[in-house]
């Protein structure tokens, strides 16, 4: 998963290397990667997962992703892009 958060009166990514959390961190068996909830909003936009990489939460029954903006801000629009790691198109929402 990818985050990009936009302030409409700056059209910038403020989400852009803030601090970011998720519920828990998939760790691939091998070779042995790391997702992390830093790579949703490190500026790649890459969505194969191996190549990315991109953030992984393990297994959750309510997964959740947050990035600490330090700020109070006027958000107009949040993008997710999901993984895509069998070649078909990456699901978009916004």
């Amino acid at each position: 998963m990818f985050a990009v958060a936009v302030d409409g009166r700056l059209n910038v990514n403020v989400a852009l290397g803030r601090l970011s959390y998720q519920v828990s961190t998939w760790t691939s068996p091998g070779p042995p990667y790391s997702f992390s909830a830093s790579y949703a909003n490190d500026g790649n936009h890459d969505t194969d997962i191996y190549s990315g990489p991109c953030a992984h939460t393990d297994y959750a029954t309510n997964p959740w992703w947050a990035v600490d903006l330090l700020i109070p801000l006027h958000v107009t629009g949040v993008k997710f892009v999901n993984r895509n790691s069998d070649g078909t198109s990456a699901g978009v929402s916004k």
